[in-house]
């Protein structure tokens, strides 16, 4: 069955899809201080609609910032301890370097492609 979740502000557009155990989780714009309790919600319903397996497609986000590679990691962790996996879709352009600059992008998997993260998904 397939589910959908979409949070839209004026700088950032959070959407979500789901079916065969994974969620898929994309966003758009900005994820920084100003969308980060916004983002944690859309990541709080995530998780209660798909469960603790989650790729979160971060091709299209124009900017991250700190809170928001905590934001993620926090999220990585939840899913391990939840008996899921999450994985990030980025590539390592100006947008996405923090993730490289952090360290989360070498504790999390990371990807090229979502059909790439999804083919390394763990079968439910």
């Amino acid at each position: 069955m397939m589910s959908d979740l979409h949070i839209l502000t004026a700088t950032t557009r959070f959407t979500a899809t789901g079916g065969e155990g994974v969620g898929v989780l994309a966003v758009k714009g900005t994820l920084d201080y100003t969308t980060h309790d916004l983002a944690m919600d859309f990541f709080d319903q995530a998780f209660a609609r798909f469960g603790p397996n989650l790729v979160v497609n971060l091709l299209e986000a124009d900017f991250l910032d700190s809170r928001a590679t905590g934001l993620l990691a926090s999220c990585w962790k939840r899913a391990t301890d939840e008996g899921g996996w999450l994985a990030l879709v980025a590539v390592e352009s100006s947008t996405a370097r923090v993730l490289w600059i952090t360290g989360v992008a070498s504790r999390l998997p990371v990807f090229p492609t979502v059909e790439e993260a999804l083919a390394a998904a763990p079968s439910s």
